[in-house]
């Protein structure tokens, strides 16, 4: 089935993350109880699929459990190092520092990176980054992402405009390969509502449609 196979391919089961990061599934449990460091991105039930971002959908799958990103496990060895009680605050010491880092070399200004990070923080908790992130293992792979998504919607009017002129064709398609680079694929059961749907595989043929209309009536 294709969802089992998507996530066979890029998440792991909760025996599997605790392994990875050296602790026992009791150990994982607490550090998510915590909110010490993300949520599984999956919970499956034979037949359904739930995610903080999308809800409840049901699926064909056979699968049941709570599936985890690989990469998240720096997170969690991250937590399961800190002292007794300082798990959360070690996880979002490093955490906001990367997001703030990133979002420091786009221009923002102290009060705006500020808001930005706060606003980020919930979706990281609730393992909303381990579906939509290529690289949720780092600040900077999380706020690439949503950085390239924000400009790609506040240009394209949400994927409506495929030649806005405020940017040349060419570095409209490089913008939108960047964003497919720092995007996960989404999985078959959400795919059609994804943000990567509408601002890559739709748009994409788009602007270059836009683009050749342009060139031929110029011709």
């Amino acid at each position: 089935m294709l969802l089992d196979a998507y996530l066979r391919d890029h998440f792991v089961d909760k025996p599997t993350c605790a392994a990875l990061a050296g602790i026992t599934v009791q150990r994982l449990d607490a550090l998510i109880a915590a909110e010490a460091i993300p949520a599984p991105t999956y919970r499956c039930n034979a037949g359904a699929i739930h995610s903080a971002a999308f809800g409840a959908i049901d699926t064909d799958s056979l699968l049941s459990g709570e599936f985890f990103r690989p990469e998240c496990t720096r997170w969690v060895r991250i937590a399961a190092d800190a002292a007794a009680g300082e798990e959360r605050a070690a996880v979002l010491s490093t955490l906001a520092g990367e997001l703030a880092a990133y979002l420091h070399t786009c221009g923002d200004d102290a009060r705006l990176v500020d808001a930005k990070v706060d606003a980020l923080l919930p979706h990281f908790f609730n393992g909303t980054f381990g579906l939509c992130v290529a690289d949720p293992s780092s600040g900077k792979g999380i706020a690439r992402k949503e950085v390239l998504q924000e400009t790609l919607i506040a240009l394209t009017c949400n994927g409506s405009n495929p030649a806005p002129p405020a940017i040349a064709a060419g570095e409209l398609l490089a913008l939108i390969d960047d964003y497919a680079d720092a995007a996960m694929p989404f999985s078959p059961a959400e795919y059609a509502r994804s943000s990567r749907k509408r601002l890559v595989e739709d748009l994409r043929p788009r602007v270059l449609g836009a683009h050749q209309a342009t060139q031929e009536g110029a011709a």
